[in-house]
């Protein structure tokens, strides 16, 4: 992730201004993701960054002030980023409570989230998903639809401990 001031809209690159264009088009980079404050791109496999990083810093930095862009909504970019926040900025929160969130999909702009461990049941859970997550993942993704949490299957009701009964004849 290249962070820069980029005022571009959120999502996919398709086309790029500037020397970013044809590595992209000719396959150096794989693909390419806008978000505010940065831009993320993957290098080919079997390429190092060793030998190509400073050329691709190079061309994400001037393309970054030329128009030219091609810029698609995606929902591969609104999971990375989910994720990003999930497993990274709310890591140390989530786990300090007890809790597992995962990314369980981005479709149409609509991210649904699965909240394990301590998240489970917890009466917070609700303020966690869109107090924290939403607005963190809102911040740097604007055309997020909604969050939501997937829907738990019925279960055994809670508090309550099942004891067998024994028949002593």
């Amino acid at each position: 992730r290249w962070v820069t001031d980029v005022a571009l809209p959120v999502g996919r690159v398709v086309a790029a201004p500037g020397t970013l264009g044809p590595l992209l088009d000719y396959d150096v980079l794989t693909r390419v993701f806008v978000e505010p404050g940065g831009v993320w791109t993957w290098l080919a496999p079997g390429l190092s960054w060793t030998d190509h990083g400073p050329r691709i810093r190079d061309a994400v930095s001037a393309a970054v002030d030329l128009d030219g862009w091609r810029i698609d909504e995606d929902d591969d970019l609104l999971a990375l980023i989910a994720r990003d926040v999930v497993d990274g900025e709310l890591a140390g929160y989530i786990s300090s409570h007890g809790g597992v969130i995962t990314v369980e999909s981005a479709a149409d702009g609509v991210l649904t989230l699965d909240f394990g461990g301590a998240c489970t049941d917890c009466p917070a859970a609700g303020s966690t998903l869109h107090d924290r997550i939403e607005s963190a993942v809102r911040e740097r993704y604007p055309a997020l639809v909604a969050v939501q949490q997937r829907p738990r299957q019925a279960s055994r009701p809670h508090g309550w401990i099942g004891v067998l009964q024994r028949h002593v004849p």
